[in-house]
């Protein structure tokens, strides 16, 4: 972790800065948060997170303690201040303080941004592919980003002391929804298929989205997990992996068992992306 980060208002030493014991987000784990990265020495995407972010503090009636322009400002202090060359950013908004442990004021939140090097994951991931796992799982209230991420935890610490595996993909109704911290995509022949309902929008799954539209059909539908034995190709988006290859889904391996073409392509397409952005 990096030397400084910023906690209320102040930036100061990391092993400085402590959470109070009547916090919503330690007691309760009332809150919402974002990751982004920088590309070229900027901060990808930030709009699209910054309005995630906002939406996400609606839903809790938290109010941001600073603005737009203000969080960039910080953000770009600490990476300097850190020396940091590529960044990964974490921003978090409790509830703050509880005198009782269950109300809060909204004006008065806890807000906290991290700082680190980015480390991007081991190329090996993107050249062989990953193996996801199936839960039986929608997530509450998906719409938003927030802190609760109970399930997921408790799944990945229980499942991988039995098994290999990258992800967790949540299924419901038979359907398939998105991964723990990810969103899902397969190929069927030339299509791009991704649901639309019961997930959170990431930021990167929606960027995919409008990138794709030029060289492949792109729907926006229900998936049924029984069709994934058609899929001919699969993969996940987030901020942190960009595109990752599936190559199997609990014991089924997708398409021949290897990062697809057309993945390639679409990683081809995003990477070209952020080279010019």
């Amino acid at each position: 972790m990096s030397n400084f980060c910023y906690l209320n208002g102040k930036i100061l030493p990391f092993d400085k800065a402590f959470l109070n014991l009547d916090d919503l987000g330690m007691l309760r784990g009332y809150g919402a948060f974002e990751v982004l990265k920088t590309v070229n020495g900027k901060i990808f995407l930030f709009n699209e997170h910054f309005n995630r972010l906002v939406k996400s503090s609606e839903y809790l009636g938290i109010k941001p303690p600073l603005k737009k322009s203000e969080i960039e400002e910080v953000i770009k202090k600490l990476i300097f201040k850190n020396k940091i060359k590529q960044a990964a950013i974490r921003i978090v908004l409790t509830g703050g303080r509880s005198a009782d442990f269950i109300s809060f004021n909204s004006n008065l939140p806890t807000f906290y941004i991290l700082v680190s090097e980015y480390e991007p994951l081991r190329g090996r991931l993107y050249e062989k592919g990953v193996r996801v796992i199936s839960l039986d799982f929608a997530r509450q209230n998906h719409l938003f980003k927030t802190t609760n991420y109970l399930n997921a935890v408790k799944i990945v610490h229980e499942r991988q002391k039995k098994e290999k595996f990258f992800e967790i993909l949540y299924t419901n109704n038979g359907n398939v929804l998105e991964c723990s911290t990810s969103n899902f995509f397969m190929f069927f022949g030339d299509k791009l298929i991704t649901p639309q309902d019961g997930i959170l929008h990431g930021v990167t799954k929606n960027l995919i989205v409008e990138l794709t539209k030029n060289a492949f059909t792109v729907l926006e539908k229900p998936i049924k997990f029984e069709n994934l034995n058609s899929a001919s190709e699969c993969f996940i988006t987030a901020t942190n992996k960009d595109i990752l290859p599936v190559v199997k889904i609990d014991d089924k391996i997708i398409g021949n068992g290897k990062p697809g073409e057309n993945t390639k392509k679409l990683m081809k397409i995003l990477r070209e992306f952020m080279e010019k952005y």
